[in-house]
């Protein structure tokens, strides 16, 4: 059909060439039957998806002038008007698409695209605006037209009963607003046409358009006068094989990196960026070629991201140990931890310890390991498998490393997901000592993404410049090594088109090679010179791949876009699964190998299904250029067809390919399949830490879920407010707890209105509100007691004993609670709720005054948590034995274990922990001596506190500020710091600390020699003071000896009470303690020391047996 099509329109041009000698009526008589022609072979083109330049032409004052004219007469006069503007469309390759009054709308590509078809529109309107000024008489009445142009993709088909063939989108809609935009015997032209002409025309910048229907004004151009000829210089392609060239400081650098780290410098990493097609993969693949004809070369290990990548949680690790284990995707999760373990005993040593860790870093990076007795318990344990699979893959990369040096190769970064990013980026900070070097590719816009990225020392950014002419000229030299004589010609044009691109530059030779401009003959190739004349090049990356694509034979170009639809690896069963018409695998696999041949795609060595055999696009662009070209309907389709096949295929890991399969779901128009996907492709990503892509995957599935799906919409929200309690972002997990009460109470289920009953209660402990949290627990306990519901009924309990011990201070009732919470959860065997309530009865002990029992308690639970292998519960344990040794006066041992658990808290990214253990270090550094250390920590811990939402934890680091700003003199902050801290604890009602606050106002006041102010704040917390023992207080002691302290500055006898019954406590405390060290330590705190020091000064003795008199 194509070629008709040529043939008719050179006819057309001969018959416009002899008009002067057949005359107008002949000449239009014999044009017209060629046009019908030439319509009727347009009807036969199926709907489709095309890249076109789109032209509307209006002649402005035609109506005016036509108004006192005979209809015959205008007739007449708009056949001559339109008989030269259809001439100069024709005469330049275009189709007009229809004539409507006094305008005209034309197109170019719709046959096919064309390098020029943007260049071949602009040429058609300044032939018009001729052929207009050359009217017999000029231009009638001052008739004029105006043009706009635009190019994109439209769609293009036979419409209507009349079998029209035309095109639709929003380019035909945009270049018929720019001609009514365009003054008389203008033409304005879109940006995106002026990218591809800018060279070829004079052209003037406008101001920017505001046009119906588009957010952002429109940049466009005057076009003024066509220029001479000139070859365009445009980005592009890849292709033909040649030895690498140009790259020759580049190839030094990566291999005297690699011989730092063998001499023992330390990891190394090089990250290799440039924009497509500029050689990375290449560079890449040659130093790869040269370590292994080392004599001892190191092991390399190599994973690839890709575009579907970036929303699926770790899938470059996973990639990465794909590769290395020979894993395929067909393969059975047993098959995966079978290799796994093999490859972590192998490198770690036989033994059950080298199971579960390659079974907690088999979890970390995704694969599925949901039925490994080593990960299995309750929900909480996902806390700690972020750090303890961290651990584990460190653990294996050292040991590999200790036995021979590594090349880590990472392509394509900038389309990895940020978890893998920082997964990585946590990886390698233990192993800066190691022989490694890690080599990574990745595109300029990457570094918007993480500009942090390659700064640091070791880390070398090699960004890859376009080739020179010179090495331009070489590249192609190498190219058409077999041509005996290159002419000259064909030299320039491509080493100018392809400005320095390699890729764009072999795709070029590639090209000419299929349009027979380059003739193989054997291992003799001869150029067709005289073609070159003729041929048009693309002058853009996307029109060069049109360009082919359009000239495949239609069967092959069918199994392309098909397979574009799969991404960029694909496999032929995918594309069987596709076909309606059921191909044979015979067939299929023929015009595989066809494309093969004409390098667009290659199969891979090693196919991830078994069974299938799998490839790749050659280019990223070359399978995004094919997939803009499938019809929308159509890609609905294959899309639903490759879930289904992924479904099917994915066997019993099907939990691995959650994303990708939502991915297929979505585009394929099921909603409510790919919500449900999405949900539990969340679910996933939260139990690797992916908190950012989990919360990604729910606001997904939350838009595409329909509204009266409340089962699965409350599973969606319910998800996302965990992700939302994870990261502190408490307004917005508030809403969520509002929508789950909300659907759960739509369902009418009292499961669902436990759970969302219990989480509430969760929020109200985080963030101080107490008596939400105990409205909550209450319909928590009444709820499950109704259904039998051990379980929440057992955490109810364990919620509300912290609520009454962190907010109220009644270490009593809290322990009833922690108590019963312990009973139901042995009862139930809830090793999680257990071990909790354990710890809270430990903490409860010592935050009573029994420091020795309660530290006991924690000793005894912290070996149960780890002989359970369980990470989370010991380091939660860990954290209450830091409050043990901070009560006790063992400060630089809490310290120690604060900042471990700190530790912890960051890699598994919980902020609530995060900022307890900020908040503890601070006052830690104070009790120390430390207030600039204090300080620094407070920083960090007000930050965090703001972030996530404390209120409590926002009172307590105000006040440790507070102290450490009173120890550096700097009392007006420090009268600022206590106030803050009052304000907070007054607002969320914990009244016995707010009188914490109002004693380092107090000392403030002391400090500034304000004594009658200090007095006020002291008699509005005697009453509080006298006969209360202050539990629930951090600092109770330091109050009774401010209050002390300010009473005796006034003679006030009270003083002595105070100093007695701060001395009668801090006596009974001691003696609650065993251990004789811990005595020591205990009282040799500095607020304790003073009292005893202040206690014998009364008594006028220096006893120091700890047995002195009460005063009398």
């Amino acid at each position: 059909m194509r070629n008709e099509r040529d043939l008719l329109e050179q006819a057309l041009e001969v018959l416009e060439a002899q008009r002067p000698v057949l005359g107008p009526e002949a000449t239009e008589a014999a044009m017209a039957a060629l046009r019908a022609r030439i319509t009727a072979l347009a009807s036969h083109v199926p709907l489709e998806r095309r890249h076109v330049t789109v032209l509307f032409g209006d002649l402005c004052g035609f109506t005016a002038l036509s108004e006192g004219m005979d209809p015959e007469d205008v007739g007449e006069l708009m056949n001559r008007l339109w008989e030269r503007v259809d001439t100069a469309i024709f005469r330049h390759g275009g189709r007009i698409d229809k004539h409507i009054g006094d305008a005209v709308m034309a197109l170019w590509g719709t046959d096919g695209a064309s390098e020029d078809d943007a260049e071949r529109a602009i040429h058609a309107a300044l032939d018009i605006h001729s052929r207009l000024a050359a009217f017999p008489g000029g231009p009638p009445g001052g008739m004029h037209m105006r043009i706009g142009i635009h190019t994109g993709p439209v769609l293009l088909g036979v419409v209507g009963t009349l079998g029209e063939l035309t095109v639709m989108g929003d380019t035909v809609n945009t270049a018929s607003r720019l001609e009514q935009a365009a003054p008389p015997d203008g033409i304005l032209v879109s940006h995106v046409t002026y990218r591809h002409v800018s060279e070829a025309f004079e052209m003037e910048p406008q101001a920017p358009l505001r046009l119906k229907g588009k957010q952002e004004p429109l940049q466009v151009y005057r076009v003024t006068a066509a220029r001479p000829r000139a070859f365009q210089r445009r980005r592009g392609l890849e292709g033909v094989w040649a030895r690498l060239v140009g790259r020759e400081e580049e190839t030094r650098m990566l291999r005297a990196s690699l011989q730092e780290v063998l001499a023992g410098a330390g990891t190394r990493a090089v990250t290799l960026t440039g924009e497509a097609g500029i050689g990375k993969s290449r560079l890449l693949g040659e130093f790869e070629t040269w370590l292994e004809s080392l004599v001892a070369p190191p092991l390399c290990l190599r994973g690839r991201a890709s575009p579907e990548m970036r929303r699926h949680p770790n899938a470059l690790l996973r990639d990465l140990f794909s590769f290395h284990l020979q894993v395929q995707e067909s393969d059975s999760a047993s098959v995966i931890r079978a290799r796994l373990e093999e490859s972590f005993q192998e490198a770690l040593g036989p033994g059950e310890g080298s199971q579960i860790r390659a079974h907690l870093a088999g979890s970390l990076i995704g694969f599925d390991f949901s039925a490994s007795p080593h990960l299995k318990g309750t929900p909480m344990d996902e806390q700690s498998l972020r750090a303890r699979g961290l651990t584990s893959l460190t653990d294996y990369f050292r040991a590999l490393l200790r036995r021979e040096p590594m090349v880590l190769f990472l392509e394509d970064i900038h389309w990895a997901d940020d978890s893998a990013l920082d997964l990585l980026e946590r990886l390698l900070r233990p192993l800066t000592t190691e022989r490694l070097l890690v080599v990574c590719t990745a595109r300029p816009e990457f570094f918007e993404r993480r500009p942090h990225w390659s700064q640091a020392s070791a880390h070398l950014r090699l960004e890859l410049s376009p080739l020179t002419p010179a090495d331009s000229h070489r590249l192609l030299s190498e190219l058409l090594r077999k041509v005996e004589r290159i002419p000259p010609e064909l030299e320039e044009l491509v080493v100018t088109r392809a400005e320095g691109n390699p890729f764009y530059l072999e795709e070029l030779i590639q090209m000419l090679l299929e349009e027979g401009v380059i003739l193989v003959s054997g291992e003799r190739w001869r150029v067709e010179a005289r073609r070159l004349t003729t041929l048009k090049v693309p002058p853009t990356l996307s029109g060069v791949l049109q360009s082919r694509l359009d000239s495949l034979p239609p069967r092959e170009r069918e199994v392309l876009q098909r397979a574009s639809v799969v991404g960029r690896l694909f496999w032929d069963e995918s594309l069987l699964s596709m076909d309606a018409e059921g191909a044979t695998s015979t067939a299929l696999h023929d015009i595989l190998a066809a494309l093969q041949e004409r390098e667009l795609i290659f199969e891979q060595s090693n196919s991830s299904f078994s069974g299938a055999r799998e490839y790749i696009f050659k280019h990223a662009i070359v399978r995004e250029v094919a997939y803009d070209t499938v019809l929308k309907r159509e890609r609905r389709a294959f899309h639903g067809c490759i879930a289904e096949w992924l479904l099917a295929r994915g066997g019993e890991r099907s939990r691995e390919h959650l994303g990708l399969l939502a991915d297929h779901l979505e585009a394929a128009g099921q909603g409510e399949r790919a919500a449900t996907s999405l949900r539990r492709a969340a679910e996933e990503a939260l139990g690797l830490f992916a908190h950012t892509e989990a919360r990604a995957f729910l606001e997904r599935a939350l838009a595409l879920c329909a509204e009266d799906n409340h089962t699965e919409r409350y599973a969606i929200v319910a998800a996302r407010e965990r992700v939302h309690s994870i990261l502190g972002n408490r307004r917005e997990q508030r809403l969520d707890l509002d929508g789950m009460e909300s659907l759960a109470e739509r369902l009418g289920d009292e499961r669902r209105q436990t759970e969302a009953a219990l989480r509430r209660s969760l929020y109200a402990l985080e963030v101080g509100e107490i008596e939400a949290g105990e409205e909550a627990v209450n319909k928590a306990i009444r709820l499950a007691q109704e259904l039998g519901d051990v379980p929440s009924e057992a955490i109810a309990h364990l919620r509300w004993g912290r609520m009454l011990r962190h907010h109220q201070g009644d270490f009593a009732s809290a322990r009833v609670h922690f108590e019963r919470s312990l009973t139901l959860a042995e009862s139930a065997r809830l090793v999680q709720v257990e071990v909790e309530s354990l710890l809270n009865l430990s903490a409860t002990m010592n935050e009573s005054g029994e420091l020795s029992t309660g530290l006991a308690h924690i000793q005894r639970v912290i070996p149960f948590c780890q002989s359970l292998g369980d990470r989370w519960l010991e380091i939660s344990a860990l954290r209450y034995l830091a409050y043990a040794h901070k009560s006790l006066g063992e400060f630089a041992r809490a310290r120690a274990d604060f900042e471990q658990t700190l530790q912890f808290s960051r890699v598994i990214g919980y902020r609530f922990w995060e900022t307890m253990d900020c908040c503890n270090l601070a006052r830690l550094h104070h009790h120390l001596g430390d207030p600039e250390g204090a300080l620094e920590w407070t920083e960090q811990g007000l930050r965090l506190a703001e972030e996530i939402g404390s209120p409590r934890y926002q009172g307590y680091v105000w006040m440790s500020r507070g102290l450490a700003l009173i120890s550096l003199e700097r009392l007006p902050e420090a009268r600022e710091a206590f106030q803050q801290s009052r304000r907070i604890r007054v607002e969320t009602r914990m009244p016995l600390l707010e009188l914490e606050s109002m004693t380092g106002l107090a000392a403030v006041e002391l400090a500034s020699g304000q004594l009658h102010l200090a007095l006020e704040y002291v008699e509005q917390l005697l009453p509080t003071l006298e006969g209360n023992t202050l539990q629930g207080v951090e600092e109770p002691f330091w109050m009774w000896l401010t209050c002390f302290r300010i009473l005796r500055a006034h003679g006030d006898r009270r003083a002595l009470l105070i100093l007695e019954q701060a001395h009668q406590q801090l006596q009974a405390q001691v003696g609650k303690i065993q251990e004789e060290a811990f005595q020591r330590s205990f009282l040799g705190i500095p607020t304790h020391r003073s009292i005893r020091e202040e206690w014998r000064r009364l008594l006028g003795r220096n006893g120091t047996d700890g047995q002195e008199r009460p005063l009398q």
